[in-house]
Parts: structure tokens; C-alpha cells; sequence
């Protein structure tokens, strides 16, 4: 009998297609030629427990993000210009500019590999569990429509499927919540919101989407934490797909493997 395999056998060429198809997924796409109203890097980079920067390389790579600098890089760099000189062109620093520039290698080893594939797992996970609730709470047939109290009773049993996951304000900071027995709490504020907040502040959610198909703001909400409430609705779906209001990145933040190319 042979023994079981220590180490899982992972594909790093097959990991990084999978991770840019989930980011890319998440993201969208985003060409300044057509659009001048980006989605937001920072919101994507949440969903994946990494940085701003990294999230952009992926896209790029993945051939769904495109801006003016980036094009200009991507020039740059086909002509040979040296990392150096595309900082002094741009006036960027060292990370930003590696940023828009494609990996030359796989710069994975296998504990980040571990890490990629557990990203990749759990966000079809949030996204099929997300789906599923809003499939079911939009149906309109007399048959298969959940009840309110149905409704509610699934969309508590989804926040606490996705408690621990990193959200971010409109204003772009980072927060995540627990759930304990009939409340939220979130890790940046001190009081909880009670399950009849959440309540109240989805079927306003849902008031407004129909009467208008979108909800502009947390304040529309009218309910306390409704800041906190806000992304984590959009990031289920029941709100429209949330742009970032903070776009400014780190520019000078340090992302080791960016720096492989």
C-alpha cells in the first residue's frame, strides 16, 4: 500500500488562471475608453485578502482592466524601458509601476499556492451561496416565492455563512462582523446591530431596488449601522454591484511578489 501524499499536488499554472478568472469574475471589467466610472480595486481586493496593487497586476493580466497609465506602461515596457525609467516617466514608485506589469514567472510556492486555492474555493462558495438567496427571494412565481419570514430566516443563515469576511465602507474601510445568537457585530464598532435592524434595513434594501434599481448610499437605508449593512447587501447582490467611493491606492505599499517580474 503506498502512502498517502504529504503535500497536495498542486498546478501553479492552473492555480494562477483559476485566481485571475475568480478576480476578474469579481471584478467585471474596466476599459477608460469606454467608461470613465472604474469598479472599485479596493473592493475586490477585500473579497480576496489581498492588496489593491496585486489585484490590479491580475487583472491586467487577466485582460480586464484597462486606463490610460496602464497602456502607457504596457508600452513602455515593450520597448525595453527599464523599471527605473518608467518610475521617473510616470513618477510612480518601484511597486506601483510592477503593478501593471505581467508576472514573468509563477511566484508561488506551495504555502501561497495552498492559500490561492483556498481563496478560489471559498469565493465560488460566497458567490453560489449568494445567488442561490437572491434566485429565491426574486422569485415571483406564487409556487416557489419564499415568504418574509422565509426570506429573513435564509438571509440571517447567509451573513452567518460569510461572518469573518472583509467588507469595506463607502468610504473604504476595511471591517468584518460575527454573529452571536440575534445580533451583528462588527469589529468597528461597539454596539451590535440587533437581527430586527438587519431586517428592517433589507427590506428597505429591497423597497428601493424595486422602485428605483438602485440605492444610493448608505443613508438611504435609514436604519442604525446602516454603513456596515450596506456593503455586505451589495456583496449578497441585494443591492447593485458597489463602485468604490475611496479609489487612491498605497501607492508606495510593499508587495514582495510584485517584484519578480
Amino acid at each position: 500500500m503506498s502512502r498517502p501524499k504529504k503535500k497536495p499536488n498542486y498546478n501553479p499554472h492552473q492555480i494562477m488562471q483559476e485566481f485571475m478568472d475568480a478576480i476578474a469574475d469579481a471584478f467585471g471589467s474596466y476599459d477608460d475608453r469606454d467608461d470613465d466610472t472604474a469598479p472599485g480595486l479596493n473592493a475586490v481586493a477585500a473579497e480576496f485578502g489581498i492588496t489593491a496593487l496585486k489585484a490590479r497586476k491580475l487583472l491586467i493580466m487577466a485582460g480586464v482592466y484597462s486606463t490610460a497609465l496602464s497602456r502607457r506602461i504596457a508600452k513602455l515596457y515593450s520597448n525595453g524601458a527599464k523599471i527605473e525609467q518608467m518610475m521617473k516617466i510616470t513618477e510612480l514608485s518601484r511597486a506601483s509601476v510592477h503593478s501593471y506589469l505581467p508576472y514573468t514567472k509563477i511566484p508561488y510556492n506551495l504555502a501561497e499556492l495552498s492559500v490561492n486555492a483556498e481563496r478560489i474555493r471559498l469565493y465560488r462558495e460566497r458567490k453560489r451561496r449568494c445567488e442561490e438567496f437572491c434566485s429565491r427571494a426574486g422569485q415571483m412565481t406564487a409556487v416557489n416565492r419564499m415568504t418574509a419570514k422565509e426570506q429573513e430566516a435564509e438571509l440571517w443563515e447567509l451573513l452567518k455563512f460569510l461572518q469573518g469576511c472583509v467588507f469595506l465602507t463607502s468610504k473604504g474601510l476595511k471591517f468584518t462582523y460575527k454573529i452571536r445568537g440575534g445580533e451583528m457585530f462588527v469589529n468597528r464598532k461597539s454596539k451590535s446591530i440587533t437581527q430586527a435592524t438587519v431586517f428592517m434595513a433589507y427590506w428597505k434594501a429591497v423597497e428601493l431596488m424595486k422602485e428605483n434599481g438602485s440605492v444610493n448610499g448608505p443613508k438611504q437605508l435609514g436604519t442604525f449601522g446602516a454603513s456596515y449593512l450596506y456593503p455586505v447587501f451589495v456583496r449578497i447582490g441585494v443591492i447593485r454591484k458597489l463602485t468604490d467611493i475611496n479609489q487612491q491606492e498605497e501607492e508606495n505599499e510593499p508587495i514582495s511578489d510584485l517584484d519578480n517580474t
